[in-house]
């Protein structure tokens, strides 16, 4: 990378980690339950809402993208799969799959955001559950959905999640929000909290170092430019 890029990116990234200063000395699931808290994903848009989960979960131009690519997902499959959606959020999102599901198991680690879920979604197929993607046992499946979640997180965490995967899931589906084109430094290091690694000129991309995810098969399951960037959901074929 040039030195002029290389200290673009350095001013990025200090003024990322002032931001996330906030979040010092919390862990995960305190953190997360400050995030929504102090709405800085912006405030709950109907009453019966204590919880949201921001743009990227409610912006039809992202949705419906996703859903429509993911619903085709499953009828390729050929049968209803068993998903686990992994840090599943308002479920604003993962409400539009369920019926396309065998089983639906919803999982955040903010229990007040998961008991607002039940109670908003009932349906037969469908359970929640409050649990940490990167600390507890990950529940096994056919499918596991996790959209726009690890880019939160930092590289130590990701490196514990992506050791689980293998024999756990057939299928991972990720969304990332990264910068366009291909040519951006993945994988840039940032703390916990709700900035993104696109304010930094990164991403996190599983198959780059640290993470070196070696999946059978990749493909991009579909993209929306948004916000100086691509929001972009790779479906990867696990061992």
């Amino acid at each position: 990378m040039p030195d002029r890029l290389k200290a673009f990116a350095s001013r990025k990234l200090n003024r990322l980690f002032r931001r996330e200063a906030g979040y010092s000395g919390l862990n995960s699931r305190q953190v997360f339950e400050k995030i929504y808290r102090d709405d800085a994903w912006g405030p709950a848009h109907t009453d019966n809402r204590e919880y949201f989960s921001g743009g990227g979960s409610h912006d039809p131009a992202i949705v419906d993208t996703y859903v429509t690519a993911v619903q085709e997902f499953i009828r390729v499959l050929g049968k209803k799969p068993d998903v686990v959606d992994l840090g599943c959020g308002d479920f604003n999102v993962g409400a539009q799959l369920v019926e396309f599901s065998s089983s639906y198991l919803a999982c955040d680690l903010v229990a007040g955001l998961i008991d607002e879920n039940r109670t908003l979604y009932r349906q037969a197929n469908l359970s929640f559950r409050v649990l940490d993607m990167v600390k507890n046992e990950l529940p096994g499946g056919d499918v596991a959905l996790v959209r726009q979640v690890l880019q939160h997180l930092p590289n130590d965490d990701i490196i514990r999640f992506v050791s689980k995967l293998r024999g756990t899931f057939q299928h991972l589906l990720v969304t990332e929000h990264l910068p366009s084109g291909d040519d951006f430094p993945a994988n840039v290091d940032k703390p916990i909290g709700p900035s993104i690694r696109l304010h930094s000129g990164s991403g996190v991309v599983l198959t780059r170092p640290p993470f070196n995810l070696a999946p059978k098969r990749e493909r991009i399951l579909c993209e929306v430019e948004q916000f100086g960037g691509v929001i972009r959901t790779h479906a990867y074929e696990l061992e």
